[in-house]
């Protein structure tokens, strides 16, 4: 069989959730050539071992970037998830989760698993008997996965996809690209353009996508992972951040903006545990340790260098 039909086939394998549109075109491909179905197999069977490679009590394996041939050839294996799980996915999308600007929200889904969404972020839920996939519109979301194995659970952001068994990670979805982090157990994640190429993750990694770019940028920094992460907790952790960042950070989350009015004090770096929903604490902390002047109204709070 050519490697344009196994690429093709592994596109497929890994493509989740499927659309109505997505539906139909899958239909026509499989309808296409006969050897279409039995490629689609190989490609599942081979999601498998990945899944038991996921599993919580397998053994910890190093960090790896199957090939795509690794991938396929994987097939022999054991048999692939049920052929229905990809065709037989529902037209219509189901729950649909949000917070607003400044909302945080901690969710339990129907799986036992957990859901924290940050500010303005948005997702689509869909628990089904063969799998659990959850769409990420924008923001960012944490989860906390149930083990199921027969039910993988698998994040679309997009440009990336993550799927896991039992574990806990993050995706950050932004205008520029996505970022997954890793903070318990093991995440396989790829481009979803890629053709069946993955990625393993274990706790404390990350892996960072951009748009056109099938290859993420991939590193280790769990202490990072966990500040990036204290949003779950109400609060903002600095280590060596500037001032600039940590304005942008709390200006996701307060409809009282922080305003520097002299770029060069944004150079500044912090240290410091803060509460996401106090700006004005924060700029008056500044304003007891720094060279700072604040100036607060209902909507701005002005900070610039003391005269």
């Amino acid at each position: 069989m050519s490697d344009r039909v196994e690429d093709e086939a592994a596109r497929w394998a890994l493509r989740h959730p499927l659309d109505a549109a997505g539906q139909q075109a899958l239909e026509g491909w499989l309808a296409a050539d006969r050897r279409h179905a039995g490629a689609l197999l190989r490609a599942q069977a081979a999601l498998s071992v990945i899944d038991e490679s996921l599993a919580p009590e397998a053994p910890a394996r190093p960090m790896v970037r199957p090939s795509r041939r690794w991938l396929l050839g994987a097939a022999g294996g054991g048999l692939a998830a049920s052929f229905a799980a990809i065709i037989g996915l529902p037209r219509l999308w189901g729950e649909r989760l949000a917070t607003a600007k400044g909302e945080i929200r901690r969710l339990p889904l129907s799986d036992g698993s957990i859901a924290a969404l940050d500010t303005d972020s948005s997702v689509r839920v869909l628990l089904s008997k063969d799998s659990r996939q959850i769409a990420l519109d924008r923001g960012q979301a944490w989860f906390q996965v149930a083990k199921d194995r027969r039910r993988p659970f698998v994040v679309d952001a997009g440009i990336a996809h993550a799927r896991a068994v039992g574990t806990a990670f993050s995706v950050h979805r932004t205008e520029t690209g996505v970022q997954i982090a890793v903070t318990e157990g093991v995440v396989a994640v790829w481009a979803t353009d890629a053709s069946g190429a993955m990625s393993i993750l274990h706790a404390g990694d990350y892996a960072r996508f951009e748009a056109g770019n099938p290859n993420p940028q991939i590193g280790s920094a769990p202490a990072a992972i966990e500040r990036a992460l204290a949003w779950r907790e109400g609060e903002v952790s600095l280590e060596g951040d500037t001032l600039r960042s940590a304005i942008d950070t709390f200006n996701r989350y307060n409809h009282q903006q922080l305003v520097l009015t002299d770029e060069a004090l944004g150079r500044e770096k912090l240290v410091g545990l803060f509460k996401i929903n106090s700006p004005l604490d924060f700029a008056q902390t500044l304003e007891a340790t720094l060279d700072v002047q604040v100036t607060a109204s209902a909507d701005e709070i002005l900070l610039s260098r003391k005269k």
